[in-house]
């Protein structure tokens, strides 16, 4: 398993009720990734307990896609807007939640993060990284160094995002970091950014969650895809055989996955009589 999957254990706890996180008297803020479900996140504007919102991407070089830009939310915690938002956060993975250890502008909020969508890259260029998805920033939590979660977590106290399965993670929060420099992406948090994906796919699968995946399923999970199995359903048709091969029933599949003389759907089909 990718080592720094493990970190999730490490820098977080699991929770069942996001809104315990949380101080009732006080509001709370939510990332949203309104592109995946405009209609409901549109529905939202107004709702009983919705405060203020901003638009990320406005007043940044992303600003020409700022059709597509998440939205920072401010609510009341508990209300009929809260409810709708986090239900969006935890059903289709739109976002994830917040709640500073003091007063902050929702402006200052939104300076913070907006320093996290495009990091510096290992190849001398810069990257545009998806800080609304929970995934995404899950992995920017886990994968970074202590420097880069701290300066991630920074003034925005306590984060709880949904997970694959139906409960939720709350990240430890930390003494608020430097606002210089936004941390850069390594080469371990490229790699993290393409691995979460699968992992995420796989713990919803398999019902286990992220940190406690066994290594060698995504390994197998990654040989799949290098063998151009890209569809999840394909994938799923294939995950008892992920889950249960032994040692020689895996190397009988990876001879047949890498099988030039072979389609895609032809190692499916052969790989399926040996789940």
């Amino acid at each position: 398993m990718p080592g720094w999957l493990t970190r999730i254990g490490e820098r977080s706890q699991r929770v069942d009720t996001v809104a315990a996180c949380f101080a009732a008297h006080r509001p709370v803020f939510l990332v949203l990734d309104q592109r995946r479900a405009a209609e409901r996140c549109a529905a939202l504007v107004g709702q009983p307990g919705w405060h203020d919102y901003l638009t990320l991407f406005a007043g940044t070089p992303l600003a020409p896609l700022i059709e597509a830009s998440p939205w920072l939310i401010e609510l009341k915690l508990g209300s009929e807007a809260w409810q709708a938002a986090a239900a969006l956060c935890q059903e289709q993975r739109c976002g994830w939640a917040f709640q500073p250890a003091q007063d902050t502008r929702l402006a200052d909020l939104a300076d913070h993060l907006r320093r996290l969508f495009v990091l510096d890259d290992p190849h001398g260029g810069q990257s545009l990284v998806n800080v609304q998805d929970p995934a995404a920033w899950t992995t920017l939590l886990a994968a970074g160094s202590d420097t880069s979660y701290a300066h991630c977590i920074g003034p925005l106290g306590q984060v709880v995002t949904p997970t694959p399965l139906p409960h939720w993670q709350a990240w430890l929060p930390t003494d608020e970091a430097d606002e210089a420099a936004a941390p850069p992406l390594t080469h371990e948090l490229e790699r993290a950014l393409k691995e979460i994906q699968r992992a995420w796919w796989l713990s919803q699968a398999a019902d286990i969650p992220l940190q406690k995946l066994p290594p060698e399923w995504l390994e197998r999970l990654t040989q799949l895809a290098e063998a151009d199995i890209a569809r999840w359903r394909d994938r799923k048709r294939l995950l008892p055989l992920v889950r249960h091969a032994d040692a020689a029933t895996w190397r009988h599949a990876q001879a047949i996955l890498f099988d030039a003389s072979l389609t895609v759907q032809q190692k499916i089909s052969e790989l399926e009589r040996h789940s």
